[in-house]
């Protein structure tokens, strides 16, 4: 029998799940995160000065996230107060304006992981513990073993959002309470710090109630006495009353460490009850390959399929098999404990599905709870491989399922250790971007999911920051504060919701799009189909996907104008000059499509409405097909444009199908569709062909040339 010491082993857990959130420290930041840093800073500044109703941020309400990001961010703080270069800030900022950074650089964010890292680390260990105590060594070793290096839970464990601590508390919570009701003494202190804790949760994130479906029925079956070998029941008045100190527990831990609900708990419950239906109705998904607002009763299945390890899922069929074959079941001393626990996630997921609003997220509530189902499977096939080995009979005959024994314990963590660890490394540090081999990865996943939360941001902002000049660089980005983080120079955002005013994305020098933006059409369709032609220049791939895309941006750099293709000094009117153009090729068949990039350089003003009409021309001079755009497809306004202003402009020009092979002529002009009238053309040398200038020829071939 193998003995594991207390002490080393417990600062064995810690570390090693420290060490696994904090590797990488920097790489990648979640979309929420940055909003996330924002309400901390927030909450804080707002409990210094005494404005106790303004540490109400949000309706999830996030307060143990807001008390770690915001103590910490008064660290960053007070560290750069002092030592102005150390958290890359070139110049002091008094405490107001240092909590109140639109962008906050990324050193800003060491320190909130690292508090974080360490609270969630010291959960991992006290959930060994209780573990060990509700349901044996085996099953609390195996379980870390399968938790701690579980991608998808590491993800999000290492974020600065509210699901870390959520399932984290959540847990603790849970098994508190099963051995509150386990115990035969009436231990009181066990039912009040599973209150503490699930406040915590629900504190952290309300949507930890979800577990209080599971939680009632546990009450019901023991008193109903079918869970008597292992649960006492204690009467339903007993009960009701221990419920009733649990949910005092509960409120309490809430009350006391959010001061908004020490001034104005109405106004708190009420903006949460309006948060919460907002949030039910936010719309603008990706399942299944269609833009939906409700994904509908297959989405978690899958999620489950694709986001779960395999060794996680072998070890929970295995679990599958044990709840539904009676023989094993009967094996099973501690089956009423883990029936109980496999309560949790099935009521959680049957929540979950009735909301539209589905986030493959949602399922981090349950997961260390699948992550002992699995193990207590693992342990069984153990178990049926040990009695089908001859040579290794009689070791594992003294091991009766459910008696689970240390040493067969120890040996099975590690292996699943090795397990994990070996669907873990591929996906380092972007644990997010993990989908199951088994099923096809990110490929058959990038045609179901909405792909990426802020991953690969990191890898364009670096090449970015290659450019010589590029402090100097405009750039608007997808997730632009998460972007903004890593690049040097100055980040501007693309807008979610489509204003009137130009969008500050047509005065970048580049642009930054995101896989998922193509996938739900955003900001809107018509920029997507702006984009969707373009050549790239850079793309941060992960796993065959690219997560985020760098394209030439409406405003051009000077190296971008020495390498035109074609150069030019063409003049329409007197208001716009034609320095060049791009095509992405001299030759296509018919259907194919034309990618133009033109190079205007405005002298003044011109009529909002004024139009670019680009026409393909044969021989004898017969309009064979013609495009009327607007410059930037509508998205930049010619009338408010300063002189000087140079515009790179891309346009598309689909040859009909059926067109015979021959040589076309490509021309450009610019008229108004009201009246007619275009701006006359001037060459080089001042000489003016008409209102269409001819700047190409273009070869169709045949399709199969």
């Amino acid at each position: 029998m193998i003995k594991i010491k207390g002490s080393p082993l417990l600062l064995g857990i810690f570390l090693v799940s420290l060490t696994l959130r904090i590797l990488a420290i920097t790489v990648p930041i979640n979309s929420d995160e940055v909003l996330w840093m924002t309400r901390g800073s927030t909450f804080i500044q707002n409990l210094l000065e005494g404005d106790l109703t303004g540490t109400y941020r949000r309706h999830h309400p996030g307060v143990t996230n807001m008390w770690v990001i915001g103590s910490s961010m008064l660290a960053n703080c007070r560290l750069q107060k002092h030592f102005p270069s150390l958290l890359g800030l070139n110049q002091p900022l008094d405490l107001d304006a240092c909590f109140n950074q639109v962008q906050f650089p990324i050193l800003f964010y060491v320190l909130p992981r690292l508090l974080q890292g360490a609270i969630a680390s010291a959960c991992m260990v006290s959930f060994y513990i209780l573990t060990k105590r509700l349901l044996g060594q085996s099953v609390a070793l195996c379980s870390l073993s399968l938790l701690l290096l579980e991608p998808f839970f590491l993800a999000y464990q290492r974020y600065l959002t509210t699901d870390a601590l959520m399932a984290d508390f959540s847990i603790l919570a849970l098994l508190l309470f099963l051995l509150y009701l386990r115990s035969d003494r009436y231990r009181r202190q066990l039912l009040v710090a599973s209150g503490v804790f699930m406040g915590l949760a629900t504190a952290t994130k309300v949507t930890a109630l979800f577990i209080l479906p599971a939680i009632a029925i546990w009450i019901v079956l023991i008193e109903s006495g079918i869970w008597r070998t292992r649960f006492p029941q204690r009467g339903w008045k007993r009960q009701l009353a221990d419920f009733r100190w649990w949910g005092l527990s509960i409120l309490g831990t809430i009350v006391l460490i959010w001061p908004a609900m020490w001034v104005s708990p109405s106004y708190v419950v009420a903006q949460i009850y309006k948060g919460l239906l907002k949030e039910s109705a936010r719309g603008v998904l990706f399942f299944l390959g269609q833009i939906t607002d409700s994904p509908g009763l297959l989405f978690y299945p899958l999620v489950l399929a694709y986001r779960l390890s395999p060794v996680l899922q072998v070890g929970l069929l295995a679990f599958l098999a044990i709840l539904l074959i009676p023989k094993l079941r009967r094996h099973q001393k501690k089956m009423p404990e883990v029936t109980a626990l496999a309560l949790v996630p099935l009521c959680v997921l049957l929540i979950l599905s009735v909301s539209d609003s589905k986030i493959d997220r949602y399922i981090n509530l349950f997961l260390p709870v699948l992550a002992l189902l699995s193990a207590v499977g693992w342990l069984e096939i153990v178990v049926w491989v040990g009695r089908g080995a001859e040579a290794l009979r009689h070791r594992f005959e003294k091991h009766h399922i459910g008696q689970w024994g240390i040493n067969r314990g120890v040996t099975t963590a590690i292996a699943l250790f090795g397990l994990q660890l070996i669907v873990l490394i591929p996906y380092y540090p972007y644990y997010l971007s993990y989908y199951n081999p088994l099923l096809g990865g990110s490929g058959a996943a990038k045609h179901i999911f909405m792909i990426g939360q802020g991953e690969g941001l990191d890898l364009a902002a670096k090449w970015l920051n290659q450019s010589p000049n590029a402090k100097e660089i405009k750039v608007a980005s997808w997730y632009s504060s998460s972007f903004a983080a890593y690049f040097h120079g100055q980040t501007l955002p693309i807008e979610k919701d489509i204003l009137p005013d130009p969008q500050p994305w047509t005065t970048a020098n580049r642009v930054v799009l995101y896989y998922n933006q193509f996938q739900r059409q955003l900001p809107e369709p018509k920029a997507i189909a702006y984009f969707a032609p373009q050549q790239p220049l850079y793309a941060a791939r992960l796993h065959d996907i690219d997560y985020a895309r760098v394209y030439p941006g409406p405003v051009p750099l000077p190296e971008d104008l020495e390498r035109i293709q074609v150069p030019l000094s063409i003049s329409f009117g007197k208001q716009v000059r034609l320095l060049g153009y791009d095509l992405n090729t001299s030759k296509l068949s018919p259907g194919e499509v034309l990618v133009l990039t033109f190079y205007w350089k405005f002298l003044a003003p011109i009529p909002p409405d004024m139009t670019i009409n680009i026409s393909l021309r044969d021989r004898q001079g017969n309009l064979q097909n013609r495009s009327d755009a607007r410059p930037l497809d509508g998205y930049f306004f010619t009338d408010k444009v300063t002189s000087g202003t140079v515009l790179r402009d891309v346009h598309k020009l689909t040859v009909t199908p059926g067109k015979p092979p021959n040589r076309y002529r490509l021309e450009v002009g610019w008229y108004l569709p009201s009246n007619g009238q275009a701006l006359e053309v001037r060459d080089a040398v001042g000489n003016s062909p008409g209102t269409q200038a001819i700047i190409s020829e273009l070869e169709v071939i045949k399709p199969d040339t």
